[in-house]
């Protein structure tokens, strides 16, 4: 419990009942997700047998344990006061869902269209679809919800509603989360890489979450960037990332880059 929960507990009089209860309520909070955590770690890393498909089997184990997760940070981010992330959109939403264009260009042209097109790439497990998909949702929702609905949330009290700062520090924090990836085996290069993508594409998903208020938006938003990206790592072969993916890539970047800096600037605000 911080120091002005403290206080505010404390005037006029220290209310022992209260302090229990807020004391309890971090506790819950703390169990719940130590649970979900150990449920992730259960299907994420032992992957338990559900089906003799070996693809559909990790699918499904991740997708359980990622739902998990995902649950136990939804009661916290309500518990801790955030719930209005789930319900609440700014009062304008439809031109918020115009602004959000720009950032939705940026997650669709990482789909493998020019590879697929080219047939320097190909899907090869079509029949599990909509089980990846399923899987790239719930990463996105546990994602989501914990850097962008609770940890921009609480560090937007702290910088005293700095957007800047506030973004930047919950992105950074996020790219820096992606070096736990070089612990299971992943390249050091690979790693560095999608570190700087990352912190990228969490100041997208930070302004797209601000503008509209809603948690969402940035979800889907999210959940379209993973499907794209790992379509054919998943569920095919070949190389998808070609010259023409790196152009429409940086042309689409430089614009939502603009777009979002400009909005910026001119407002002092993305709400």
């Amino acid at each position: 419990m911080t120091r002005a929960e403290l206080a505010k507990f404390c005037r006029p009089h220290y209310n022992v009942k209260k302090v229990f209860k807020l004391k309890k309520k971090y506790i819950f909070i703390a169990l719940l997700l130590l649970a979900a955590c150990a449920a992730a770690v259960v299907f994420c890393y032992v992957q338990p047998e559900i089906c003799v498909d070996a693809a559909a089997n990790a699918l499904l184990n991740d997708s359980i344990g990622r739902f998990a997760v995902s649950a136990a940070l939804a009661i916290a981010a309500c518990l801790l006061g955030y719930g209005g992330i789930f319900t609440e959109r700014c009062e304008n939403f439809k031109k918020a869902l115009l602004w959000c264009v720009p950032c939705l260009l940026v997650a669709v042209v990482n789909f493998p269209f020019s590879a697929l097109i080219r047939g320097t790439a190909e899907v090869e497990r079509y029949d599990l679809l909509w089980l990846f998909i399923v899987d790239c949702l719930f990463v996105a929702l546990m994602e989501e919800v914990l850097f962008r609905g609770i940890l921009l949330s609480a560090l937007l009290e702290i910088f005293k509603n700095n957007y800047a700062a506030a973004v930047l520090v919950q992105s950074a924090l996020f790219a820096l989360c992606h070096l736990f990836n070089l612990f299971s085996g992943a390249a050091v290069g690979a790693t560095l890489l999608q570190v700087g993508y990352t912190f990228l594409m969490a100041i997208v998903f930070a302004c797209v979450f601000l503008r509209t208020k809603n948690i969402w938006t940035s979800v889907l938003l999210h959940a379209v960037f993973n499907v794209g990206g790992n379509l054919i790592p998943t569920l095919g072969s070949g190389t998808f990332q070609d010259g023409i993916f790196w152009i429409l890539t940086l042309l689409c970047g430089i614009i939502c880059a603009v777009h979002i800096i400009y909005s910026y600037f001119k407002y002092k605000s993305l709400r």
